[in-house]
């Protein structure tokens, strides 16, 4: 895979590589390089402006008989030009303010826009190619409604400029049947007065959300889907559902110095070999921070996910004697080769797989126990995957708190490089070890101190936010518990 340029430093300009425009750009880092990214992230604290995405307008008439663009115009304000008839390329064309109707196919190689409205109208396709590699950067009072299809090949900054709440950067993806791509390219928004607005189907190499955007500059609509590689959230809530449920998936590289977003009816599709940044933490991000969105692990696509079915009924959690949880619930349209997963959080944002089976028998209810549960709050979902389709369905979430009948304690939890056992009188470590999901030990060390019951242990190693399993000999018995790397 070819290196893709990130960004290291909070400006709201892009680099001058790839938006030669813009001013004072930041020096770029590659791919290789994301903890390097932290140390420059917040050179200023941003003032965050919430507002709300002017609506779309309904796409405009194309009858054949209106005034048609030629290939080198350049189009001011007043002036409004359609393009329709057979597919077609053009060298040149410029907006300085004023309006392009695509009704056909027209593919630009060098597309200049610093403001104006463009209108794609259903069934149409733009394509704004690469021109000479520049970036394009829209500076206020700019808006592409696309009803069609629009494929951008350049890497697109919504700038600050002279964006503000009258005169704002819309690019709008306005119905289910929209089509919007830039699939090797970034999408920047930098000002509270610029959005990107989902309805339908888009695809990016990465969005970045920098330190001056504005909360909800990303909305997505019921229904849609928005594909990256790499996500890049410098503010909190910056990703908003207005309506529905909807579907962001990242399948490379996040970095959070911001919460996601507040809606509990985005599905987060994270795949297998997706990193969130930890190397940042010291400069104030915190990784797979995806707020209130449901998380979906070793996600394929969104079009794996779909709102769990009504008849998986009655999810309940309780505390059974021997310090587990059980987890039962009822699915009517249950069939032999579903599996049934189960999936946990400490904080109800991040789930993660902690068992599963295979249905052989269609049975009145179903139970699958977590033998490890968390010390404290314990967030539940159950998820299946139908055997025909594959289509993944996530439940709605139940908790439980644990507190252990084993008269002992871990604490804190989450931890970051220390945590401390307390033992009970007459009670004394033989054995501490700390090892990842997957069983591998983790370099720690402990002391053991007799006068106050505890034990202090200190991880001797890197390792990054994750649950892990603390095993304890003691002169009595052998104990097992799961605690989270903060």
């Amino acid at each position: 895979m070819k290196d893709r340029v990130l960004f290291s430093e909070p400006d709201h300009i892009l680099l001058r590589a790839m938006f030669p425009e813009a001013d004072s750009p930041p020096k770029p880092t590659r791919m290789k390089k994301h903890s390097l990214l932290a140390a420059f992230l917040l050179l200023a604290t941003p003032l965050f402006v919430t507002a709300q995405s002017p609506a779309a307008p309904p796409p405009p008439g194309c009858t054949g008989a209106e005034p048609l663009v030629t290939d080198g115009e350049v189009l001011t304000k007043g002036v409004t030009k359609w393009y329709y008839g057979p597919a077609a390329t053009f060298s040149n064309l410029t907006l300085r303010g004023g309006t392009l109707i695509i009704c056909g196919d027209l593919t630009i190689n060098n597309y200049n826009m610093d403001s104006g409205t463009v209108h794609i109208n259903p069934a149409a396709r733009l394509v704004i190619a690469s021109g000479n590699g520049a970036g394009l950067v829209l500076y206020g009072n700019a808006a592409i409604y696309n009803y069609g299809t629009c494929e951008i090949q350049r890497n697109l900054s919504l700038n600050g400029g002279y964006a503000s709440a009258a005169t704002p950067n819309l690019i709008v993806n306005a119905t289910s049947a929209s089509v919007f791509k830039m699939s090797n390219q970034y999408l920047v928004i930098n000002n509270p007065y610029s959005w990107f607005v989902n309805n339908g189907s888009a695809e990016f190499w990465g969005i970045i959300v920098d330190s001056w955007a504005g909360a909800g500059v990303v909305e997505m609509g019921s229904g849609s889907s928005t594909r990256m590689a790499v996500l890049i959230n410098k503010i909190p809530n910056s990703y908003r559902v207005t309506s529905g449920t909807a579907c962001l998936s990242v399948f490379q590289y996040s970095q959070f110095y911001g919460v996601l977003t507040s809606s509990p009816t985005l599905n987060a599709c994270v795949a297998a070999g997706h990193t969130s940044d930890s190397g940042c933490i010291p400069w104030g991000c915190a990784p797979n921070n995806w707020g209130a969105a449901q998380v979906v692990p070793a996600c394929t696509s969104c079009a794996s996910i779909a709102v769990l079915p009504v008849n998986l009924t009655g999810l309940q959690a309780a505390r059974t004697a021997n310090d587990r949880n059980l987890l039962t619930w009822q699915c009517a349209g249950a069939q032999p080769g579903m599996v049934f997963r189960l999936l946990r959080s400490a904080d109800g944002r991040y789930f993660s797989p902690v068992d599963s089976f295979t249905v052989s028998a269609i049975t009145p209810s179903y139970s699958i126990t977590d033998k490890f549960p968390l010390e404290g709050l314990n967030h539940y979902m159950i998820q299946y995957t139908q055997p025909q389709s594959g289509t993944v369905y996530n439940s709605k979430t139940v908790k439980i708190s644990s507190v252990s009948s084993t008269p002992f304690s871990i604490y804190p939890n989450p931890f970051d490089k220390k945590l401390t056992i307390r033992f009970p009188v007459g009670t004394y470590p033989e054995k501490v070890m700390l090892t990842d999901m997957l069983g591998r030990n983790i370099r720690i060390n402990w002391h053991w101190q007799p006068d106050a019951c505890l034990a202090e242990v200190t991880v001797e190693e890197f390792i990054p936010a994750d649950l892990y399993m603390i095993h304890i000999r003691t002169n009595k018995s052998n104990i097992s518990r799961t605690i989270l790397k903060q």
